[in-house]
């Protein structure tokens, strides 16, 4: 996990090392452009690959899917055979081979398609997004380029390879062409948050963003007539903002600043007033002349403007709901891991959280079911006095517990955005940071992260923290990276709703928790009310009318098999109390 951050010039140079390194199908047509992917970086000194940074490093060929020869289907519906975990049957030479991914490492699958004659190989996940690849023992031996790419992307080319040949480059397009200008994700700026909460974005003073990017030069030829426009437009598609910058020079190689406060800016974006919905920032790049290479001449992002979720994931345009697709946890970790998201507002007090939005998955080599798994959930109100991520007093010491809650899943939701209720709701205060964190103490359990929203840029300008995480009680600021982002999302509610919802909610608790036999059900009532406790499905387990003395009654739960169950008490006045208990 990331500890340190890159000033902008630091990120801008690192890009230029590194954004030129691209995936990218040439033919057909109809798939042409680049594709989200990774490679064996020889760095790490597992693999003996081409270094894709030094600039000419590449392999361009046609696609052909690898046959060991063995039978049957794996638990994707995919042929074992094309898992190339065995010596090849067929002749790859002057092929880039594509493998699945599931049960043996990628550094053997590598190493029998260099073997069977292969320039290069396209290893497909077996679930959406895409891994860094260790090379295992065979890695060293592997001397051809590897990368590896997403379930989906894998999916498109293998189908295109039915209809015909597919070509794909793999590598770095620096000096290929005269011509070649480019944008990234992670050299451009954009909205503070996926999920604008509309309580807090009454008008432009209220939301806004800084707008900038950079602009690589990768062609051969210098560059005197790039100009960069940068359009947002509103739920309705009509463009509400759209301002270029230019023409300026770019030589051979180097790369120039579209940011705010220098020679070549943006103004900040801002609106009057915002209606609810999908707004997308799109930066493109005019070079003046042919562009040569343009599948990177544009660069988009989305944000949301709604009033029940805030979060730093992408928002799914069917489900609304934050997008995982990854699942990270750290590679060393004994006891507990933590996602977090920070909140932090000056208007914060309009609304209050009710409980969190996150995902989770386990591998399949694992065999690790989800059902009946236990995540805590916890807000705190982060009390370290610090300025920024730059700040020496940045710390964890002073994290205070302001509502916490259990989710015990129902079944196997692989993946899925599940959400989890805090045990009472809270309104926020102005200006106070809170910390809100998923853990689990399964060592076996990923927790969901998004890949696709690069926060990178946005780090390095406002030097703020948005998705930490834990391990093992040890903190990290910036998480697994500001490209790497924890798909959490708060379900705020206006904090007007909260003061009629107080009438009918009160604080119920049980003891000892967990239990065998008896608990003690305290609550600030008296008199009759009615318990009524469901296990983690919903199935009702116990019905009983109770009466509260001084605060307390006992409840009976020796016949109660061993879990987790839910008790909700009703009061004859209407107001309510819900709490777990564990039966052991």
């Amino acid at each position: 996990m990331k500890k340190l951050l890159f000033t902008i010039a630091v990120v801008g140079s690192g890009f230029m090392a590194q954004s030129q390194v691209i995936c990218a199908v040439q033919a057909p047509a109809g798939i042409a452009g680049n594709y989200e992917f990774t490679w064996a970086d020889p760095a790490g000194g597992d693999w003996a690959t081409p270094d894709f940074l030094i600039p000419g490093t590449f392999v361009v060929d046609t696609l052909m899917m690898v046959d060991d020869g063995s039978l049957g289907l794996n638990a994707q519906g995919n042929p074992i055979s094309a898992e190339g975990c065995g010596a090849l049957l067929n002749d790859l030479t002057g092929k880039i081979a594509v493998i699945y991914r599931n049960t043996c490492e990628f550094g053997l699958k590598a190493k029998n398609a260099q073997d069977a004659g292969a320039v290069g190989v396209i290893i497909v996940n077996r679930e959406p997004g895409v891994i860094a690849m260790g090379g295992g023992v065979d890695g060293v031996n592997v001397t051809i380029p590897v990368a590896f790419v997403s379930d989906a992307t894998g999916a498109l080319m293998i189908t295109q390879m039915g209809n015909g040949p597919v070509v794909v480059f793999l590598g770095n397009k620096t000096g290929l062409y005269n011509n070649d200008g480019g944008l990234t994700k992670g050299t451009s700026l954009i909205s503070k948050s996926s999920g604008v909460v509309s309580q807090l974005a009454a008008d432009g003073t209220e939301f806004n963003f800084a707008v900038g990017t950079r602009v690589f030069n990768y062609g051969i030829d210098d560059q005197t007539n790039a100009t960069v426009t940068a359009t947002v437009t509103d739920p309705t598609g009509a463009t509400v903002y759209s301002n270029s910058v230019g023409p300026i020079a770019i030589v051979s190689g180097d790369s120039a600043e579209f940011f705010p406060g220098g020679a070549n800016s943006f103004p900040d974006f801002s609106l009057p007033s915002y209606m609810p919905g999908r707004y997308t920032l799109t930066y493109s790049l005019n070079l003046g002349v042919g562009d040569e290479y343009g599948a990177d001449n544009t660069v988009s992002s989305d944000f949301v403007v709604n009033d029940t979720i805030f979060t730093y994931a992408m928002i799914d345009t069917v489900t609304g709901l934050p997008m995982t697709d990854n699942g990270y946890r750290p590679s060393t970790n004994n006891a507990t891991f933590s996602t977090c998201m920070v909140i932090k507002d000056p208007n914060a007090s309009r609304i209050g959280v009710s409980g969190i939005y996150f995902s989770a998955s386990t591998s399949t080599a694992s065999a690790v079911d989800l059902t009946g798994e236990e995540m805590s959930l916890n807000l705190y109100k982060w009390d370290d006095v610090f300025t920024d991520l730059n700040d020496a007093a940045l710390g964890f010491t002073a994290l205070n517990a302001v509502t916490f809650g259990y989710y015990f899943y129902p079944s196997d939701l692989q993946g899925e955005t599940v959400y989890g209720e805090f045990n009472t709701q809270v309104i926020l205060e102005d200006n106070q940071r809170y910390l809100a964190c998923v853990q689990t103490v399964n060592l076996n359990v990923y927790l969901g992260h998004d890949t696709k929203t690069n926060y990178l840029m946005n780090e390095s300008y406002y030097l703020q923290p948005m998705t930490p995480n834990e391990s093992d009680g040890t903190y990290f600021a910036v998480g697994f990276g500001s490209d790497a982002i924890s798909s959490m999302g708060l379900r705020v509610f206006s904090a007007a709703e909260l003061t009629l919802d107080e009438v009918a909610k009160i604080e119920g608790m049980a003891y000892p928790n967990p239990a065998t036999e008896v608990v003690t059900v305290s609550m600030d009532a008296e008199g009759p009310a009615k318990l009524k406790v469901t296990d983690i499905t919903g199935k009702i387990a116990l019905e009983s009318a109770v009466s509260l003395v001084n605060g307390k009654t006992e409840v009976n739960i020796a016949a109660l098999e061993s879990g987790v169950y839910i008790f909700n008490v009703t009061l004859e006045n209407g107001q309510t109390s819900q709490f777990n208990v564990v039966k052991k």
